[in-house]
């Protein structure tokens, strides 16, 4: 396993093209793996969870080398374990965190953008009601005041539970059922990942890997009875960016994918959107960076077919 860091591209970059800048080390406190970086343009700062250390790590937005974070939000009071992915709301200065642990299976909290410190969130979405089992994406819709939170597959001796998109109010806390679930065969959802929001349409990761651990969500006790083989298994076939629309709900299959041989996707993870230059951004677990130019796609928002 290679170093803990973050990579900048350009861009246009392609190819074996090499990064710009790169953050790292010791002093950097980025530890194994992040599933959640995000950028912010307001205030040039970028945000990375840290599901080792139970942690949001925020550097200046032009940070090199062995750069130490301007911020930590991190402790017993913040309730985060396992973060993932992140999604700034600019129009409200906060920032939501998807959890895989928070509540016992999972959650989302905001905290205010420039929390810094053992600080608690200033709300929880986690509970029964909210069908939230291992999320792993969440996006922000604040023209809407929307959430979308997407699950993940698990597969184990207790659960059998598929993922799907989950569409909360912004403002919800506690234990609150959402105001809409997407998820069914016809959407081609197993396993979904990050997620992001433009103009009514969501933009959602659809892995389509299942995950088998040998331990449970905490991440302590081995589960009675699995075996161990590979964590990874796949059982589903190859993963797609699939576009739904906000309004949503039940068994609907997307109005769009990108997907397919041509594609060269296996199970897309990180996502961002590019509404300006018509392009959406995919890392995959094949260990590479995929951007696509559909600015057919873009124009299905608020109302529009183009693409369809």
């Amino acid at each position: 396993m290679g170093e803990p860091r973050i990579a900048a591209f350009a861009r246009l970059a392609n190819g074996t093209a090499g990064p710009q800048r790169i953050i790292y080390g010791t002093r950097s406190k980025l530890v194994r793996y992040s599933h959640g970086v995000t950028y912010d343009p307001v205030h040039d700062e970028l945000f990375a969870t840290e599901p080792q250390t139970s942690a949001i790590l925020v550097f200046k937005g032009g940070a090199d080398g062995e750069a130490a974070p301007i911020r930590v939000i991190q402790g017993g009071k913040t309730q985060l374990h396992t973060p993932w992915q992140l999604a700034l709301d600019l129009k409200h200065n906060e920032i939501f965190a998807v959890d895989f642990v928070t509540g016992g299976k999972g959650g989302v909290l905001a905290f205010a953008r420039d929390a810094n410190g053992n600080v608690p969130p200033l709300r929880v979405i986690s509970g029964p009601k909210t069908g939230l089992i291992r999320p792993a994406g969440v996006a922000v819709d604040s023209d809407r005041n929307l959430l979308v939170v997407t699950t993940m597959t698990r597969l184990s001796q207790r659960v059998r539970e598929h993922g799907g998109l989950f569409i909360f109010n912004r403002t919800d806390n506690g234990d609150v059922a959402p105001r809409g679930i997407i998820g069914g065969p016809r959407t081609g959802i197993y396993s979904a990942w990050q997620v992001a929001t433009y103009k009514g349409l969501i933009f959602a990761n659809i892995s389509n890997v299942v995950w088998k651990p040998t331990y449970d969500l905490g991440g302590y006790a081995c589960e009675p009875g699995v075996t161990r083989p590979s964590p990874w298994v796949w059982q589903h076939p190859p993963g797609f960016v699939g576009v739904w629309r906000e309004t949503d709900h039940g068994d609907v299959p997307p109005e769009g994918i990108i997907g397919g041989g041509d594609s060269s996707l296996y199970g897309p993870v990180g996502l961002v959107i590019d509404p300006r230059d018509g392009e959406v951004i995919v890392t995959d677990q094949d260990n590479q960076i995929y951007s696509f130019l559909v600015p057919q796609v873009f124009a299905m928002g608020h109302g529009g077919n183009a693409g369809k």
